[in-house]
């Protein structure tokens, strides 16, 4: 597992206690990126587990927002996810969920954010 920078103590010890493999990759684009692997998905979906990508940037102090995961995720009930893009994160294509939220500073950490991610997977099945 690379690990091209270094991250906070708390967040390595929040990815750690995840108990999946993990690495922190500068992409050969640019930005950094925390890449999860088989990161579980709800039932649903067209896949049970994706590799999840969160875009560094300014983080910390900055925010973080979105989520990018691979392979594309779809409804397996044939519903349209709304706000979906593709990126290339190190030459491979993930999804981009666009999702945003008010990121509070010194409060949420990359561990909120992974729960916010969780939570969006599991909202998209409450609109109609």
């Amino acid at each position: 597992m690379r690990r091209d920078f270094e991250l906070g103590p708390d967040d390595v010890r929040a990815l750690d206690a995840l108990g999946r493999s993990w690495e922190a990759v500068r992409s050969s684009e640019g930005p950094r990126y925390v890449i999860i692997h088989d990161h579980p998905v709800p039932a649903g979906y067209n896949h049970s587990a994706v590799t999840v990508a969160i875009r560094l940037d300014t983080y910390p102090p900055g925010p973080l927002d979105m989520a990018y995961v691979m392979p594309s995720l779809a409804r397996a009930d044939g519903k349209v996810i709304n706000n979906l893009s593709t990126l290339t994160i190190d030459q491979q294509t993930y999804q981009q969920w666009s999702r945003h939220y008010a990121f509070r500073s010194g409060v949420d950490t990359l561990a909120s954010h992974l729960r916010r991610f969780g939570s969006w997977l599991t909202h998209e099945f409450r609109k109609r």
